[in-house]
C-alpha cells in the first residue's frame, strides 16, 4: 500500500507543467485572428439557431462573412456580444475569451483569412 502512495505522489509531481496559461480574455498580440478561423465556428455554435435564413430573428442574418461583418461592422454585433443586460447569444454572455476574438477582429480591420 505505501508503495502504490509513493508512486501516486511521484505522479502527481512529475505531471505538474510550468507553461503559460494565457489570461482568460486576452489574446496574444501577435496572434492573428480572422472570419474563418475563429469567427465563423462561434457564430455557428451560437447565433445561427435565432439568426439564420430560416426565421432569423429581428430580421438579422449570420450566415455569411458578409452579413456577419456588415452586423459587426455596422450594427450591434459586438456591442450586444458584450452587454451584460442585454446579451446576445439571449442565454448569456459568451465566454470572455470568445468575446475578445471578436474585439481583436475589429480592431484588425475584419479580415477574412
Amino acid at each position: 500500500m505505501r508503495k502504490i502512495f509513493y508512486i501516486l505522489i511521484t505522479l502527481i509531481i512529475t505531471s505538474c507543467t510550468t507553461a503559460e496559461i494565457p489570461l482568460v480574455g486576452e489574446i496574444p498580440s501577435d496572434r492573428k485572428v480572422s472570419y474563418n478561423t475563429d469567427i465563423q465556428p462561434i457564430i455557428f455554435n451560437n447565433c445561427l439557431t435565432c439568426h439564420s435564413s430560416v426565421n432569423p430573428a429581428n430580421g438579422l442574418i449570420l450566415e455569411t462573412y458578409t452579413q456577419v461583418r456588415n452586423s459587426a461592422e455596422n450594427g450591434t454585433l459586438i456591442q450586444r456580444l458584450n452587454d451584460a443586460a442585454n446579451p446576445m447569444p439571449q442565454s448569456g454572455l459568451l465566454t470572455p475569451d470568445r468575446r475578445a476574438l471578436f474585439d481583436k477582429w475589429k480592431v484588425e480591420g475584419y479580415p477574412e483569412n
